[in-house]
């Protein structure tokens, strides 16, 4: 069988990615886990997402399940390792099957290499990724922004709208400087 769409990811743009194909009519695929994303999941809280005001990760992820479930979009399990380009097909290569679709979409989120020691157990918790997404919920408290790339600094200025202290590492200059907003 040969599917319009292949998606690649069930975090909220695959998701959404499957759903439009869905309305649009498309055969299509979806590749992930039954149980979404572990970031959206553990997002304590979320201010900002249209339609569900103060919802938790845990919420979310389940009216989104709930969403795709409601359309008949089914989610394959099954790990990719390859996608190919063939022409005007793509073949995808799974741990055990291979698929074929005319469009690939890969929505596979980012991954940092290593995390901090606790970051993952404090996801949701006082660790974030997003100030835009986050920074209400730092209203008045000191957070840390350690930084990729200069790009965070924008994102750290922002925070500091809300923060009572925020402080800078940047990781990506060769003496490591800690900036403290206020």
């Amino acid at each position: 069988m040969t599917y319009d769409i292949a998606i690649i990811g069930t975090g909220p743009a695959g998701l959404e990615a499957a759903i439009t194909a869905k309305v649009r009519n498309k055969n299509l695929i979806l590749f992930g886990s039954k149980d979404s994303s572990v970031k959206v999941s553990k997002a304590h809280t979320v201010l900002n997402y249209l339609g569900l005001p103060n919802i938790s990760g845990e919420e979310m992820q389940k009216a989104f399940l709930d969403h795709v479930s409601s359309m008949g979009i089914e989610i394959t399990e099954e790990q990719i390792t390859a996608v190919y380009a063939m022409g005007e097909r793509f073949m995808i290569q799974g741990a055990v099957n291979m698929y074929e679709a005319k469009s690939v979409i890969l929505a596979t989120g980012v991954t940092a290499a290593k995390p901090y020691p606790n970051e993952e157990a404090l996801l949701g918790r006082g660790v974030s990724y997003c100030a835009t997404c986050d920074a209400a919920l730092y209203k008045g408290k000191t957070a840390v922004v350690i930084a990729g790339s200069e790009r965070e600094e924008a994102e750290a200025d922002f925070l500091a709208e809300y923060a009572a202290h925020v402080y800078y590492i940047p990781l990506y200059r060769e003496a490591v400087q800690v900036r403290d907003t206020k």
